[in-house]
């Protein structure tokens, strides 16, 4: 008897570690979705200037990396966004000609390019390139908006200094929701 409980008992251990996998991949997924959804909201609460949105020019939300963010936030492209339609597309580099077009950046925060530093390309004096990145110090490294967990929500941290400085100005409304860095 006493082999059929020990059995028993692994098969159970077993059962409960692969559902705690699962629970843990469903949660992962729904913290991706809402940080895309995030991003995507982002843009109603930011001013581009009229250069970098001129005519009736789709809206670029284009990624960086492999994360799941990234994956939700394709899901954005042909929506409406900011009385323009969304385009989404991924990222082969950081390069300064594949981030060309790009209104809004997401770069996912386990990219070996934001190992110590945000690369230069993405901090082009008024250049109309939102940043955003979930990366812990994405914002304090110069990045623009930075997302983080907290509390059992996405949070996120503005470096007004470098919106500024790549020409655009984040709402008031967005300032008050964030944790400004610099």
């Amino acid at each position: 008897m006493r082999p059929f409980i020990r059995i028993t008992a692994g098969l159970l251990t077993a059962a409960a570690l692969l559902l705690s996998v699962d629970i843990h991949a469903e949660a992962i997924q729904r913290e991706d979705r809402i940080k895309a959804a995030l991003v995507f909201k982002l843009v109603k609460f930011v001013e581009w200037p009229a250069s970098a949105l001129s005519g009736n020019t789709p809206l670029q939300l284009c990624a960086y990396g492999n994360s799941g963010v990234a994956e939700a936030l394709a899901a954005a492209d042909g929506k409406p966004a900011r009385d323009r339609t969304a385009r989404f597309r991924k990222l082969d580099s950081l390069s300064t000609a594949e981030i060309k077009g790009c209104h809004v950046l997401f770069v996912a925060g386990g990219a070996r390019e934001l190992l110590n530093e945000v690369p230069p390309a993405l901090r082009i004096r008024g250049g109309g390139l939102l940043t955003v990145s979930d990366h812990p110090e994405f914002a304090r490294r110069g990045g623009m908006i930075g997302l983080a967990l907290g509390e059992n929500k996405v949070k996120f941290e503005i470096n007004l200094r470098a919106a500024r400085e790549g020409g655009l100005e984040p709402g008031a409304s967005l300032l008050e929701l964030a944790t400004i860095v610099d």
